[in-house]
């Protein structure tokens, strides 16, 4: 099998999060060299799901809050990442990813009260570089 690319990552190339099941997200990560090639590192991936809460201030003007569900943080090394296909049909392709894995709403603090909401993901690596990326979520 070839080896996984382990060029320093530049960036997060993608966060993806979707429902999977009625009571929970799966979320996982790509990391991109300074070429764009997918790639792996070692650091400690903060995660944090925020929901969105709407209400009415004192003066019936409609406040959004965004209030953190859920956080924890991740240590990875090089050998947590996979090569996996995902998409489907067409639209299959191979990425190098490290996979958070599934998370189930009762872990959350409290139960999203909206349909949308945000998953923030920090990178920091070994040499102190610190990468961020997000991306939409429905619950």
């Amino acid at each position: 099998m070839i080896p996984l690319n382990s060029a320093p990552p530049s960036y997060i190339k993608q966060v993806t999060a979707y429902k999977e099941g009625s009571d929970g997200l799966f979320i996982y990560i790509i990391l991109a060299d300074n070429t764009g090639a997918m790639t792996t590192a070692s650091g400690t991936l903060a995660l944090e799901i925020i929901g969105t809460h709407h209400d009415f201030s004192l003066y019936s003007r409609m406040v959004k809050q965004d209030l953190t569900l859920y956080s924890t943080s991740i240590p990875i090394s090089n050998s947590s990442f996979r090569r996996t296909k995902v998409g489907r049909g067409a639209f299959e392709h191979e990425v190098i990813m490290f996979p958070i894995g599934r998370i189930v709403y009762s872990s959350f603090i409290m139960r999203p009260s909206n349909m949308t909401g945000k998953v923030k993901v920090t990178f920091v690596t070994k040499d102190d570089r610190v990468l961020e990326g997000e991306e939409t979520i429905f619950f």
